[in-house]
């Protein structure tokens, strides 16, 4: 099989099963990898730049690594320039960059929330709130969040995210006072009762699967519901029994089109209907 920066890591697995532990290999990030799970939900979506970017590696170390099991080269891919920034994105990470060589940054360091099992995105949002004009938030962990990017872009925030060894570190800005959501307009996510949920849960009879996500240390309450959503069959609908509404999740679903039902019966208690 032939490869380059843009082959996608899913397809490069599904050639040859050897690549999991030669990638595995390369840094400590693609440990992640190994799990089946997360394997499934992560690979379909990343390419070997995108990789070597989060891993903090070069691409050629990939290419080498991966050369070594059967795997050739297009060599003409492999020292090509990356493609141009778009200005505007060129323009906002010079911003970032000065915010913080000039100290007008606030650092928040989500590693120790998340080893007591608990999601940082509220302590995450309550700090984009209170954060000035022209301030930018820093945040400090040991992967690339990009569920959060997507869910601050979205809402005007330009992000910057630098690797140092395991330490990562993504950086906001407000952008813009205001953006329009990048949706199409469509409501897909509705809170209800208990008993509105149950009613529309009914309209499938027998046609749904209930998955519990509740003991799951994160992410993985996030990529096996993505992962059950994959497999679901058409005009099937997941169940799924939750300890808190996912606030990284909702905008995966709203980009796939999914209608979602939520209900909080109380604390630690959240049941979701979704399907398309």
């Amino acid at each position: 099989m032939k490869i380059n920066a843009q082959t996608r890591i899913s397809a490069i697995i599904n050639h040859n099963k050897e690549a999991i532990e030669v990638i595995a290999k390369i840094n400590p990030h693609f440990k992640k990898l190994k799990n089946p799970i997360l394997r499934k939900v992560l690979a379909p979506r990343v390419n070997i730049a995108d990789a070597a970017r989060i891993g903090n590696c070069e691409v050629f170390d990939f290419l080498s690594a991966l050369a070594t099991i059967g795997f050739e080269i297009e060599t003409d891919t492999v020292y090509s320039e990356p493609t141009a920034q778009p200005e505007a994105t060129k323009q906002e990470n010079l911003s970032i960059s000065e915010a913080v060589e000039a100290g007008k940054f606030k650092s928040l360091d989500v590693r120790p929330i998340l080893s007591q099992g608990t999601d940082p995105f509220k302590h995450i949002m309550d700090e984009i709130k209170e954060l000035p004009d022209g301030v930018v938030l820093e945040v400090v962990n040991t992967f690339e969040p990009t569920p959060l990017i997507k869910i601050l872009n979205n809402k005007g925030y330009a992000s910057l995210v630098k690797t140092d060894g395991g330490v990562v570190k993504t950086y906001f800005m407000n952008a813009v006072e205001e953006i329009a959501q990048k949706t199409d307009g469509v409501e897909r996510i509705f809170y209800v009762n208990l008993d509105a949920l149950e009613a529309e849960k009914a309209k499938f009879k027998s046609k749904y699967k209930e998955v519990d996500v509740r003991e799951l240390e994160m992410p993985l309450p996030m990529v096996t519901i993505l992962k059950e959503l994959e497999e679901l069959p058409k005009k099937h609908a997941l169940y799924v029994n939750h300890k808190k509404v996912p606030q990284y999740l909702l905008p995966e679903l709203e980009e796939r089109k999914l209608r979602t039902w939520i209900c909080e019966i109380e604390d630690g208690n959240v049941k979701m209907l979704i399907h398309h």
